[in-house]
């Protein structure tokens, strides 16, 4: 096995737990990118599956105390028929075309958050707003892996503070991964082998979380936005790269 690669990888899988558990998810899984040009993006998602599976759990279990189902029930309509739409779009629809979807939604939530008249008056978040966003994080995240920004955007525009962010983004990941085994299993996608690749990177995808979760709780709340805001500017920048050059 190529000793670039592996160190590639171990370097994408500490980066995406930091995220994870640190920023949301704010720069996406970064060592999906990473991992491609050797690989490919199919391989280095299966691969990744189990790796990520864990950084859910992990996550889920350092957020437990602040965790709503209530604030995230608006969002599993949208995000169960996204999944399904995506399912049966893949190898129909490019996925250029959804992560360039994606990449101009991040800088729409921007603007609104920049400028607030843009998003109207009396806009209902947990009517067609938490519809759509679940449906484009569903079909986001089942045919590009890029279904986090959707829901990132959904509750910055709710004012939520910073630990019940990180916690309902969390939940509302893990939930879109659980519920996207389902399709992937039928379509004879996930392949968990327990390969020496993966006794390396599970231990990384541990200590991934723990450094997010600590340099979370170093960060000010006001700063933590701010940095947030950039992690979606450069997310949606580079997927829409993506969408563009490929």
């Amino acid at each position: 096995m190529d000793i670039t690669f592996v160190l590639v990888a171990m370097l994408g899988v500490l980066l995406t737990g930091i995220a994870k558990s640190g920023f949301a998810g704010g720069v996406g899984v970064v060592a999906v990118p990473m991992m491609a040009p050797f690989i490919g993006g199919a391989e280095a998602i299966g691969i990744l599956l189990p790796v990520l599976l864990l950084m859910d759990l992990l996550t889920l279990r350092v957020f437990r105390r602040q965790l709503s189902w209530a604030l995230f029930r608006p969002l599993l309509p949208g995000i169960v028929i996204g999944i399904v739409l995506g399912s049966l779009l893949l190898g129909v629809v490019s996925e250029r075309g959804i992560q360039a979807l994606i990449g101009l939604m991040g800088f729409w939530v921007l603007a609104q958050r920049r400028w607030p008249w843009l998003a109207g008056r009396g806009v209902n978040l947990q009517g067609a707003a938490a519809f759509s966003l679940g449906g484009i994080g569903g079909v986001g995240s089942t045919l590009a892996h890029a279904g986090a920004a959707p829901l990132q955007a959904y509750y910055l525009l709710q004012g939520l503070d910073k630990e019940r962010f990180l916690a309902q983004v969390s939940l509302a990941v893990a939930c879109m991964n659980a519920i996207k085994l389902v399709p992937y299993g039928a379509l004879g996608l996930l392949e968990f082998t327990l390969s020496p690749l993966l006794l390396v990177l599970l231990p990384l995808a541990w200590l991934g979380v723990q450094i997010g979760r600590w340099l979370s709780r170093k960060i000010d709340g006001e700063l933590f936005f701010r940095i947030m805001m950039w992690l979606l500017a450069i997310n949606s920048l580079w997927l829409l790269g993506q969408a563009v050059v490929g």
